[in-house]
């Protein structure tokens, strides 16, 4: 058995959870960058002209996905927009409202993003999870199109505390996520 330790690369893979069987029902496809940051503080409590105790805490997390594909269905599961195709390859076209009020402020969901990683031993054939139980999606922005780069994607989301795993059960405590190493 090897050290619980695990060293993680660049995400590659960000999709969204079903919130009752933490299933994947929506591919933030083509990943290109991700970051996931902590919106944190602390307070130093002061006295006798030094520093008595310290205070930390966190608000949410910000995890933002920029990617160089629009996948369209799940454009519309996140929007709660329906979308519309002619159906009829080879020349076919797909329509969904952009930046539409009714697509603002929808229900929380959970995300998962996903980093190739190895274990201690060097042994490459590990992933790390990084599961967000409770986020809310900003409306996408577009960057470009750019020479070489073309068009990208930007998803963010503000991952708040939450009561629930992205199965809907209960946790002991309120967590924004949890961290999982897995083959």
């Amino acid at each position: 058995m090897t050290a619980p330790i695990a060293e993680g690369f660049s995400i590659s893979h960000a999709a969204i959870l079903s919130g009752t069987t933490g299933a994947e029902v929506g591919d933030l496809y083509g990943c290109r960058s991700g970051s996931l940051d902590v919106d944190a503080g602390s307070f130093d409590n002061t006295g006798d002209d030094q520093v008595l105790s310290t205070w930390q805490w966190f608000n949410f997390a910000t995890v933002t996905i920029d990617s160089g594909f629009i996948p369209f269905t799940t454009m519309a599961l996140l929007t709660g927009a329906t979308m519309s195709s002619s159906g009829t390859a080879p020349n076919d076209w797909w329509h969904l409202p952009l930046w539409n009020a009714g697509s603002l402020n929808q229900s929380r969901r959970p995300i998962l993003l996903r980093m190739p990683s190895k274990n201690s031993d060097g042994t490459a054939s590990r992933f790390i999870d990084i599961v967000l139980y409770s986020c809310q999606l900003a409306p996408i922005k577009f960057d470009g199109p750019k020479y070489k780069d073309g068009l990208v994607v930007s998803w963010s989301a503000k991952c708040l505390m939450s009561s629930v795993d992205e199965k809907g059960t209960a946790l002991s405590e309120k967590a924004i996520g949890r961290l999982v190493s897995h083959n």
